[in-house]
């Protein structure tokens, strides 16, 4: 199958699906849906405590103690406790989850159980994927977009092929809007935060338009001055003369308008479509804008990049406070792509539809989820400060169009069966300018720029799945299925022409090609035993894939044989194998619920990405193994108007036979021992055998409590919420540097809250990370710091690092209202 198949291919589906679906829907009779017509604010948005939370793992509606699947749920009110709005502040609330923004590539790095993928490379996909109301997100830049009006988020840990296809090797995050009722219903609320002087409002109204015909409105707005200190000098002189100036008074600015419509049609008693479209328009300052430095080797002192004298603004700690400034006016002018006025930034705009159509029946159950997904994003980035100009501009412009087709049968015998088939096609377009060498002065008609490139890819999936459950008595459940894949991807990388000083290193008019096709069959099984309703035992093996394709970030030098470009850049598929058993109960009639999972999955050819500060080169390859097990659980406790609620995981992840890339400035007395390109060449390999990977705390938890008290008996109450989260250290480095490490450290959060009678108006005090614990979540090695004397007897001289840094101490004060 080629790609000028697949796509007229996904075409056909989506209309056969919608055929397919009218056709049967009228000699179908109606069936009751309890948990579709559940209001909104009821079990699936309750709070942590709720014991009937819904959830939708196996891509149908059931409890959360029925699903045998490894998962934390949360519910909005649980979001709304603590403001969380984005997906990295979700991360908090699940242990051994860590996210955060990055620069490059992908723009996010997310983990999950020590597995995950950084964003140095764009082509690459994420290993822990986002579902949004039925439609698959796995590009990295939507940890970024605004969650608001949500009804639950599910984190599903572990390889989740079977029911959502490749990319979700790690696990998965899937989130539920609220969707219209047949009742009206607005809300509106208002906030402030005190330290980043952010103001925000988000608000909905929903409700039947006429009989049959429902429709919801929600939108976010935001504006922040930023929570962290901007040290960069007003003006700030270069080498060279050319003025650069503080990028902003306040690091982490940003403003955000965001809206969604879902509109909701009865076409007949068993036939509903649904359609959810949505637009997000966000400006910042951009990724780097949160970035700090840990200068290398114990270094109090920036290096001096390249010669030139570090910022006497510019310190090496991560203490909130870094310098971050524009680039000359004059280099931003002159043929530099995306750089705008030389001020660092990022402006994404994403929009998604999504058509959704579910026929009901007494033999199947067949929904159909037709979704376009696009979104643009420029940036101008720096990771080197006000006194080195390590810039790059980036333009990603990606485009997805999806459809998936599943049938759920509804037999009375003891056998039924969920099958599918789900095709996608999607282009992506990755053009980069850097800017990294300063000069004195170009010639006319030419660029300040040091390189140039256009990259991308055009790719398309399909694939199709099913599973056969079987209940071998009244309290055993046994089921079986798996997911063939087909996987093709045309991926492409050209150099243009910069400034002449440059073209010997890095010429225009080199061009690299790559087919990748590929295909997977990813088998899972399940017995799950129930002796009771509110008791549950289950073991699971599963299997899971994450495809292969080019690295598009990779840089194109000189001097490099055309095969060696194209080779050096592929990568293989990353496949995941293993089991889980677990564990989950309410009891004391409902007060309290438990829930445990112990887990052991290998996953093969782990992707991995690298960047070598000294050639400036983003390096791919494939892993041998990483080896994951431990052991996770959480429970939730009620007793009146008081709750208890923890979580905790013990996690020990490790690699397996991989040979891989040297830390810059490692010797060999330190362990780049291995792989000598030439006889007397320098090694550029370690052993990683035994090594835990990066962002794999060892053990992570959180604990918390809620008091609820009434004032009045007009039904005044108080609110009261605290919760502690702790997690171990990590290496955040891809490399493991030996300094790159996040000390262990706890946060704590806390809200109280004042609601009138029956939450019509609720006034609201939160604090998040009271402890204002700054946590690197992600870092690279800044170009021109050191990284000298890598794989040489010595001496070795270690790059300063560019550290993510996640939100600081944070007050709101929230007024929200409800009609």
């Amino acid at each position: 199958m080629d790609r000028t198949f697949s796509r007229p291919a996904i075409r056909y589906a989506c209309l056969a699906s919608v055929i397919a679906l009218a056709a049967v829907a009228a000699p179908a009779s109606a069936q009751d849906d309890p948990a579709a017509q559940a209001p909104a604010d009821e079990a699936t948005t309750g709070s942590m405590a709720d014991s009937e939370i819904i959830v939708t793992a196996r891509r149908r509606d059931e409890r959360l103690i029925d699903a045998p699947v490894a998962i934390t749920a949360l519910g909005g009110a649980a979001l709304d406790n603590y403001a969380v709005t984005e997906f990295n502040d979700i991360a908090q609330l699940v242990p051994t989850m860590v996210a955060g923004k990055a620069a490059s590539g992908s723009s996010a790095s997310i983990f999950l159980r020590g597995v995950g993928s950084t964003a140095l490379s764009a082509g690459f996909d994420q290993s822990v994927s986002f579902v949004v109301d039925g439609m698959p997100m796995s590009r990295g830049r939507e940890i970024g977009l605004s969650q608001y009006d949500v009804q639950r988020v599910e984190v599903l840990k572990g390889p989740q092929a079977l029911f959502f296809g490749k990319n979700a090797t790690a696990g998965l995050i899937s989130v539920t809007t609220n969707n219209p009722r047949d009742v009206f219903e607005a809300g509106l609320k208002l906030g402030y935060g005190f330290e980043a002087k952010e103001k925000y409002g988000e608000g909905y109204i929903s409700g039947p338009l006429a009989e049959g015909l429902r429709a919801r409105l929600a939108f976010r707005i935001s504006d922040s001055e930023g929570a962290f200190t901007n040290t960069a000098a007003e003006t700030y002189i270069d080498p060279f003369g050319l003025e650069r100036h503080r990028n902003s008074k306040n690091r982490g600015y940003g403003r955000t308008y965001s809206g969604r419509a879902t509109i909701e049609w009865d076409a007949t008693d068993n036939l509903t479509f649904q359609v959810k479209t949505g637009y997000t328009d966000q400006k910042d300052g951009g990724p780097t804008d949160i970035i700090e430095r840990i200068c290398g080797g114990g270094r109090t002192v920036p290096f001096a990049a390249n010669g030139i004298p570090p910022s006497p603004n510019a310190d090496c700690v991560i203490n909130g406070r870094s310098d971050s400034s524009t680039i000359p006016v004059e280099v931003a002018e002159l043929d530099y792509r995306y750089a705008g006025d030389g001020r660092m930034y990022s402006r994404l705009k994403s929009g998604f539809g999504i058509l959704t159509a579910t026929l009901t029946s007494d033999v199947f159950d067949v929904t159909s989820i037709t979704s376009y997904y696009r979104f643009k994003q420029t940036d101008l980035n720096n990771v080197s400060g006000e006194a080195y100009p390590a810039t790059f501009s980036q333009l990603a412009d990606y485009r997805q169009t999806s459809e998936e087709l599943r049938f759920q049968s509804k037999w009375d015998g003891p056998v039924n069966v969920l099958f599918g088939l789900f095709a996608s096609s999607n282009k992506f377009i990755f053009n980069t300018d850097a800017y990294i060498f300063p000069l004195p002065a170009v010639a006319a008609g030419t660029t300040y720029v040091t390189f140039k490139r256009d990259n991308g890819f055009k790719g398309s999936s399909m694939s199709a799945f099913g599973e056969v459950t079987a209940n071998l008595s009244d309290a055993i459940e046994l089921a079986a299925g798996a997911r063939y894949s087909y996987e093709s991807r045309d991926s492409f990388q050209q150099s243009l022409a910069a400034n002449p000083a440059f073209a010997g290193a890095f010429p225009g008019g080199i061009r690299v090609d790559d087919r990748y096709r590929e295909s997977d069959v990813s088998p899972q099984v399940t017995l799950r035993y129930k002796p009771s309703r509110d008791l549950t035992f289950y073991a699971a093996y599963k299997e899971g894939f994450k495809s292969g394709g080019f690295n598009i970030s990779q840089t194109l030098t000189a001097g490099v044989p055309p095969e060696q470009r194209l080779t050096g850049g592929q990568f293989g598929a990353e496949r995941a194998r293993g089991g889980e058993v677990g564990a989950r109960a309410i009891l004391m009639g409902g007060a309290l619920s438990l829930n445990a999972t112990a887990y052991y999955y290998d996953y093969l050819d782990l992707q991995v990405q690298n960047f070598d500060p000294v050639t400036i080169g983003q390096v791919v390859a494939n892993a041998g193994t990483l080896r994951v097990k431990g052991i996770e659980g959480d429970f939730n406790w009620r007793s009146g108007g008081f709750s208890l609620r923890g979580a905790a995981a013990y996690n020990n992840a490790t690699y397996k036979d991989y040979v891989g890339q040297c830390y810059g400035g490692q010797t060999i007395a330190q362990g780049c021992n291995l792989l000598q390109p030439a006889p007397g060449a320098a090694f550029t390999s370690q052993d990683y055998d035994g090594l835990t990977p990066p962002k794999a705390p060892r053990f992570a938890g959180r604990l918390g409590a809620s008091y609820e008290v009434e004032l009045s008996g007009s039904g005044l109450r108080l609110e009261a919420s605290g919760d502690m989260s702790y997690s171990s250290k990590y290496n955040f480095s891809d490399t493991l540097r030996p300094d790159a490490i996040q000390p262990s450290f706890t946060k704590f959060d806390a809200s109280l809250r004042l609601k009138g009678p029956e939450d019509r108006w609720t006034l609201a005090l939160i604090g998040r990370n009271l402890s204002n614990k700054y946590v690197v979540t992600g870092g690279s090695e800044i170009p021109f710091t050191g990284g000298t004397g890598t794989g040489t007897a010595g001496p070795g001289v270690l790059s300063d690092l560019s550290a993510f840094v996640d939100n600081p101490r944070e007050f709101y004060i929230e007024a929200s209202v409800k009609f």
